[in-house]
């Protein structure tokens, strides 16, 4: 299989976006606690060992590494803290995933996600399939708020990555246009949707950090900027009025909002209907 890599969870690049091209070796920087080198870099093309009546299976690590950082945040993965929840040594987890790095680890993680991408069927118009496709792109994104984490480390693209860049050139194939423009459309509601599902996880707050709930960092912004605005330095913020936090409701409300704006704005500029 090629080497693909995404600078966002959800994209791949390419220096000719007609062709997607192989990916470059990450940085040598410190793996974590590797195993004896592989033949092949791409974990995918590295199955785990075939043993008889292994403790555990390749989906299972997996699974539980999805569920801590789920739980805990990405800063929780590590071999060990992930053999002590499976009651393996770190080596058997190295042996029994088929890894060599905790960065493996991450891209097995982060394809195992993209399988929740895919859709049954694509619409036969391009603004409905973008428009599903963006949903469920946002949805698996507050699911799993780590993934925003892993921007800019290369996560490779693996099988289920690979079908959701299919999907995504499949909704715009139909569009006469040549394939560097259909790229671009792509990128443009992706990163919109990568935006969106920051603020939102912004927004909702993280309960993981102590004394920064969404309600206390927004009481704070209150305080904060009326007296600010008693100032009388900030004319335009006195005007839009005090900071309010939003619902889940109203977030959900922003990004449909702004995505049929973006979809509009593609017809009229970029596709002419």
């Amino acid at each position: 299989m090629g080497r693909y890599y995404v600078t966002v969870p959800i994209r791949c690049l390419a220096d000719d976006l007609s062709i997607v091209a192989g990916m470059p070796r990450r940085p040598e920087s410190a793996p974590s606690a590797p195993r004896a080198p592989a033949e092949t870099s791409v974990v995918w093309d590295r199955p785990p060992p075939a043993q008889r009546r292994a403790p555990l299976r390749r989906e299972d690590i997996v699974s539980a590494a999805i569920a801590l950082a789920d739980a805990e945040g990405l800063g929780a993965i590590t071999i060990r803290r992930l053999a002590a929840d499976l009651s393996v040594r770190p080596m058997s987890v190295y042996s029994y995933a088929g890894i060599s790095s905790k960065e493996e680890l991450f891209d097995l993680m982060v394809d195992e996600v993209c399988a929740e991408l895919l859709l049954a069927d694509v619409p036969p118009d391009w603004r409905d399939g973008l428009r599903m496709i963006a949903v469920r792109i946002r949805e698996s994104l507050l699911r799993h708020p780590w993934w925003v984490e892993l921007i800019g480390h290369n996560v490779l693209l693996g099988p289920n990555g690979t079908r959701h860049r299919e999907q995504t050139l499949a909704a715009v194939a139909g569009l006469d246009l040549d394939p560097a423009t259909k790229f671009s459309i792509i990128l443009a509601v992706e990163t919109y949707v990568v935006g969106q599902a920051t603020y939102a996880m912004d927004e909702q707050g993280s309960p993981r950090i102590p004394g920064r709930s969404a309600e206390q960092w927004h009481d704070s912004l209150r305080h904060y900027q009326a007296n600010l605005v008693a100032s009388g330095e900030f004319p335009h913020l006195a005007a839009f009025g005090p900071a309010v936090q939003s619902s889940a409701g109203d977030r959900e409300r922003t990004f449909t909002l702004g995505l049929d704006w973006l979809l509009h704005g593609i017809a009229d500029t970029a596709v002419g209907t």
